[in-house]
């Protein structure tokens, strides 16, 4: 494992939790005014690392919260969308279609909004009420999204009375980035035999739950089909047996993410069935990785960051066994759609 990576990846994780003032700022901004609910606003990969937070906050707030397509809330509306509403996209480039139209969209009905963004001056960063700029992406995996989240969803849960913590959580998140630097090479190995074993399988079913639903989604959709033009198939765990489990065979490569909330059951349930019906199963487990200083009872919440850093591991490894350069589209971004 390459330690400068290792040691860059620290650097920029804690570069990005320095903006935990500015996070607040926004916060205790829109708690001051006063709103009614909260968007998770995104498309594709910036929806799905959302996600967590949507399930994570329905179960922990009384706030109203949804989680919209982008595209699908400029064609449909929704509602409850309006004065007082504050809406929260991502987007790495600043100028996705479908978030600019959306961001006007909620402008147009009331609606605050926020963005996080990787690239300065851009058109998103721009339209939005509040913007924060983060150019610590790491280049393989979602590390940094949940990082801004974390920060902002759980000042904003402590400032509504509903998240008594935050000053241990933060103290935690501090150890979170040399904590995931050893995730990620603990994981090396696995996903260097990920690569190798599965490198070149035909298809594979992406199965996962609770808040690292998301993740899953996300790692099946926007590394092997975007990034490596590999078949997946993308399903919830709580739906596995409702369909999925009929394409299941001895030749079916199942790649099970479990993380350490309430759908661990059913990801064990999952687990089960296939470890009789099919001689490819990959469990990505994050309870499978210490977390040296992390408070026990904040380990379900810090799942996705987890699972993000091991799954990140099969990445670069695909690309050398593939011979397909992570980067290369032959479409996303490179002709009119």
């Amino acid at each position: 494992m390459n330690q400068t990576y290792l040691r860059d990846y620290i650097s920029k994780m804690d570069q990005l939790l320095a903006k935990e003032d500015e996070m607040k700022a926004i916060v205790d901004s829109i708690v001051e005014k006063g709103f009614k609910n909260l968007f998770f606003c995104g498309i594709g990969g910036t929806l799905a690392v959302m996600l967590p937070y949507q399930h994570m906050m329905t179960k922990l707030s009384s706030l109203d919260v949804h989680g919209e397509n982008a595209a699908v809330l400029t064609s449909r509306g929704n509602l409850h969308l309006g004065e007082g509403s504050v809406v929260l996209c991502l987007s790495e480039s600043g100028n996705t279609k479908e978030i600019v139209k959306a961001l006007a969209y909620c402008k147009e009905r009331g609606a605050a909004t926020i963005t996080f963004v990787g690239t300065e001056n851009s058109p998103i960063g721009k339209m939005a009420d509040y913007t924060v700029i983060n150019k610590n992406k790491d280049q393989y995996s979602n590390d940094s999204d949940y990082f801004m989240l974390n920060m902002f969803v759980f000042y904003l849960l402590s400032k509504r009375g509903e998240f008594g913590d935050y000053d241990r959580f933060i103290d935690n998140m501090r150890k979170m980035p040399r904590c995931l630097a050893d995730v990620k090479e603990q994981a090396d190995d696995k996903g260097l035999d990920f690569a190798r074993t599965y490198g070149r399988e035909a298809y594979h079913i992406f199965t996962g739950g609770g808040n690292v639903w998301g993740e899953t989604f996300c790692y099946a959709m926007c590394v092997l089909e975007e990034m490596q033009w590999v078949r997946t198939k993308s399903v919830h765990v709580c739906d596995f047996f409702h369909g999925t489990l009929e394409l299941v065979d001895d030749n079916t490569h199942v790649v099970l993410i479990k993380g350490e909330d309430e759908s661990r059951a059913d990801a064990e349930r999952v687990q089960r069935f296939a470890e009789k019906h099919t001689k490819k199963l990959t469990v990505y487990d994050s309870k499978d990785y210490e977390l040296p200083g992390i408070d026990e009872d904040f380990r379900w919440i810090f799942s996705p960051l987890v699972i993000t850093a091991a799954l990140g591991r099969i990445s670069p490894h695909m690309e050398e066994t593939t011979g397909h350069d992570l980067n290369f589209r032959r479409y996303y971004k490179v002709v009119d759609y």
